[in-house]
């Protein structure tokens, strides 16, 4: 357990420095403001109650048309969406070999007329009045051909969960790019039109349900440039605010994305995953009184500090940064060990 305790301190302190150092180089949306032709395409299944929230502050935006694709809703999303004075594109459901999120927005993209950015929205995010120009603003100062920003919330998962997650997300995609995976997050992607449609658009990437880092990895790699910004102060998002629906929404995007990128490897991943996660966490609240453990938890809790000062929750919650990784480890074992997720009503792993 001695070997245990310094693996684990020393692990958690290069783990931080390197977590600490990846958010330096996510840039601050800009505080400029541009005008470009932009279609906004929102995926909408049963979203009645949350674009009251969105719509209004995102069709009023300069050079913005909104169109929300109603994917099989069985409430009143479309006629919502059509009061607030967004355009509406019906699905009855994704086509064979398609995941849902994305096929909607393929026929959100389809509705296009010769807008040059394309702006993927979250039903449930709402936006500041002048998000679209900052983004774009972001753009044209990084030299970027997409930009995407994840928003913020006021729930348990933002300041328990999410800090290790996030951190389990820049080491597999850090907002650089540089990584085997590039970043961005799915409440709200801006893409350059020209670059998505050269690349193959949303048909490259029609059976993924990992739709966000998929078709950032998919821009950088075909020659596009991708950065992922901090514009969390313009975004908040409702869905991921309990532990409960965070647990649920990233289920459904981690299961999917391991059996598509390790196939039948995928679900022995996640298990020594959740293991070795399980006993990060663990060893420093087990084995408290080794200064190695202490060593641990302080690391851990400087990495949680990082991400919650950011999206704007108490910092004194990073204490609890061992629990959160321990939950981590309990997460990716409920991948491993229960197979398949459901998301409205759908399978999608």
């Amino acid at each position: 357990m001695g070997m245990i305790g310094v693996v684990t301190g020393v692990v958690s302190v290069v783990r931080s420095a390197r977590n600490v150092t990846q958010w330096q180089h996510v840039a601050k949306v800009s505080s400029s403001s541009e005008t470009a032709s932009v279609l906004a395409v929102v995926p909408a299944r049963d979203e009645e109650a949350t674009l009251p929230s969105l719509l209004p502050d995102l069709v009023t935006q300069p050079g913005v048309r909104v169109v929300v694709v109603d994917d099989a809703s069985s409430d009143a999303t479309a006629a919502v969406a059509r009061s607030l004075g967004a355009e509406v594109v019906s699905s009855s459901g994704p086509a064979p070999g398609w995941a849902g999120k994305t096929h909607a927005m393929h026929l959100g993209v389809a509705a296009a007329g010769d807008e040059e950015w394309l702006l993927f929205v979250d039903a449930d995010v709402t936006c500041a009045p002048d998000l679209v120009g900052r983004l774009l603003a972001s753009a044209s100062e990084l030299g970027a051909d997409l930009v995407s920003s994840s928003g913020r919330g006021s729930g348990a998962a933002w300041w328990f969960l999410l800090p290790a997650f996030n951190s389990l997300v820049f080491e597999g995609s850090p907002p650089d790019g540089r990584g085997a995976k590039a970043l961005a997050v799915g409440h709200c992607i801006l893409v350059r039109r020209g670059v998505f449609e050269a690349a193959g658009g949303w048909k490259a990437l029609a059976g993924t349900h990992a739709d966000d880092v998929g078709l950032a990895t998919l821009i950088r790699d075909s020659g596009g440039v991708t950065r992922f910004v901090d514009a969390s102060s313009l975004l908040t998002t409702s869905g991921i605010d309990t532990l409960g629906s965070c647990w649920r929404s990233l289920r459904k995007s981690i299961q999917p994305a391991f059996r598509e990128m390790f196939g039948p490897w995928g679900r022995p991943l996640l298990l020594v995953a959740g293991l070795l996660h399980l006993a990060y966490g663990l060893v420093p609240v087990l084995r408290w009184r080794s200064p190695w453990s202490w060593l641990a938890w302080c690391a851990q809790a400087v990495s949680h500090r990082e991400f919650v000062r950011r999206v704007g929750q108490p910092e004194v919650s990073a204490v609890l940064a061992p629990l959160s990784w321990a939950t981590i480890g309990v997460f990716l074992l409920d991948c491993a060990l229960r197979p398949g997720a459901q998301w409205k009503d759908r399978r999608v792993g």
